[in-house]
């Protein structure tokens, strides 16, 4: 939106105005996710590490010394091979203004649904959302409805092909997330979880 002195969110703004820019805003927020690719991965001794943090946008009630009351947020996280198949799911708790760190090897691509589906190549995405209605962050959206929430960050590194392996560091890229997009993702986590392998369900690292 151009911020022009007619422009009724950068203008002069009171009262409902403001209100239904600030809901706009928040809406627009709600409907990206975080999307980054995966190189190189199983190596002996290389590894690519995802940072994820809540940065506390969610909280609306502290304690008398300060501390959040609410807003933990779930990263769904899922692992697409480079032939747009899922090969792990998972839901992540954090915390207002925490981190987690996953690793590539041994929590996103251990327990592959198929290992044959792993790629050299692939996708990682993360769906920022509340806790469902019993409480549980689930990638699924079967157990509750899904709760889009302003989103978690994340950076990630990777490993390169040329010369000595170099890594690399960058912030997950923000993408537009359809409604159709998210039920894929969700169905196929849901395929995964349903098989009753165990297969197929990415670990959360470590961290809060």
């Amino acid at each position: 939106m151009s911020r022009t002195r007619g422009s009724s969110c950068f203008g002069k703004i009171v009262g409902s105005v403001a209100l239904l820019c600030l809901a706009a805003g928040i809406a627009a927020a709600q409907s990206t996710y975080q999307v980054t690719y995966y190189s190189n991965p199983l190596g002996a001794s290389l590894d690519s590490t995802f940072h994820i943090v809540n940065p506390g946008t969610q909280v609306t009630e502290v304690d008398s010394n300060g501390k959040p009351l609410n807003g933990d947020l779930c990263a769904d996280i899922y692992v697409y091979n480079n032939d747009e198949q899922v090969v792990e799911c998972c839901g992540c708790r954090l915390t207002p203004d925490s981190e987690r760190t996953l690793s590539l090897n041994t929590d996103l691509l251990a327990n592959p649904i198929n290992p044959k589906e792993v790629t050299t190549d692939g996708v990682i995405k993360i769906v920022s959302t509340r806790p469902n209605s019993s409480n549980q962050c689930d990638p699924t959206g079967d157990t509750g409805p899904t709760r889009l929430a302003l989103e978690v960050q994340a950076w990630a590194t990777h490993i390169q092909t040329n010369a000595n392996n170099p890594e690399t560091e960058e912030e997950f890229a923000s993408a537009h997330l359809s409604p159709f997009e998210l039920q894929y993702d969700q169905r196929l986590c849901s395929a995964i979880r349903t098989s009753g392998s165990r297969k197929g369900i990415c670990t959360c690292g470590y961290g809060d």
